[in-house]
């Protein structure tokens, strides 16, 4: 199984590098949509539904989404990406408050079924823009996270002995986080070698990669929350050795609002 995620992630790894400097912005909107509408698909699956037309219906939704906050919503992005980062904060929260028996609850359903809109669509903007600034500026978002999953992996593999959060996880550690917060600390010094900030930016910027590292487990850790209700190990099939797209974006997903907001605060300082 490992052998096969490593050369599944080789593969996508070197794909997603060559879309990112390849292309240009107004084509990646369009690439990141695509993903964002087969992540969509997923995840109108776990929240079970079934036929095909009511799948289609939700993914027309999310699309139509996508098409009103690139037409209208640019002009306030600010607000919006600061709503998302309430709304993973809101997330913390509950995670931190989860009971067993919320499976059984019909607000969970239904709160599911609304926040596939508030964790798919910033997510996209936030791709997007973080693309605009710079592909070096989203190549090391992406960068970031991935350290901070590959370390949480395999610190929590070697170390791992206290549970973060066993109901919803339990393959996830405490070890596990530490190890990704070290990640993000190391590759926090690589981004100041490759952005340029005054004294005081440089230890925001620390910051914010430390928090963008723990917000991408919180996303990890609400998707885990819509598998456990669904009771399904992954989104989907899709990705040989990964499971679905969801699974692989799980942790953007939170990641990138806040590392884009972040990075908005930083500048503007």
């Amino acid at each position: 199984m490992l052998k096969k995620r490593i050369i599944t992630a080789a593969i996508l790894g070197s794909l997603i590098i060559l879309v990112i400097f390849k292309l240009p912005n107004s084509t990646i909107a369009i690439v990141f949509a695509g993903i964002t509408l087969i992540g969509a698909w997923e995840w109108s699956t776990l929240i079970g539904l079934k036929n095909h037309v009511s799948k289609l219906a939700y993914i027309t939704l999310i699309g139509a989404f996508v098409l009103a906050v690139w037409l209208f919503m640019q002009p306030h992005e600010n607000v919006f990406l600061l709503v998302t980062g309430l709304w993973w904060l809101s997330v913390v929260i509950m995670l931190t408050l989860y009971k067993s028996n919320w499976l059984r609850s019909v607000w969970l359903q239904k709160l599911l079924e609304f926040s596939g809109f508030v964790v798919l669509v910033p997510a996209w903007l936030a791709l997007t823009k973080l693309h605009d600034q710079g592909p070096e500026t989203l190549m090391f978002l992406l960068a970031l996270v991935w350290a901070a999953d590959i370390a949480a992996y395999f610190v929590g593999k070697r170390f791992g002995k206290n549970k973060l959060a066993p109901l919803l996880s339990p393959g996830k550690s405490r070890e596990g986080v530490l190890g990704a917060l070290l990640a993000s600390l190391i590759m926090a010094v690589i981004g100041l070698r490759i952005f340029t900030f005054d004294k005081q930016a440089s230890m925001y910027f620390i910051g914010l990669c430390v928090l963008t590292a723990l917000i991408s487990v919180v996303g990890d850790l609400y998707e885990s929350l819509l598998k456990r209700k669904a009771g399904a190990k992954d989104s989907g099939t899709i990705l040989p050795g990964h499971g679905g797209v969801l699974d692989r974006i799980d942790s953007l997903t939170a990641a990138a609002p806040v590392f884009l907001l972040g990075l908005y605060w930083i500048l503007s300082c």
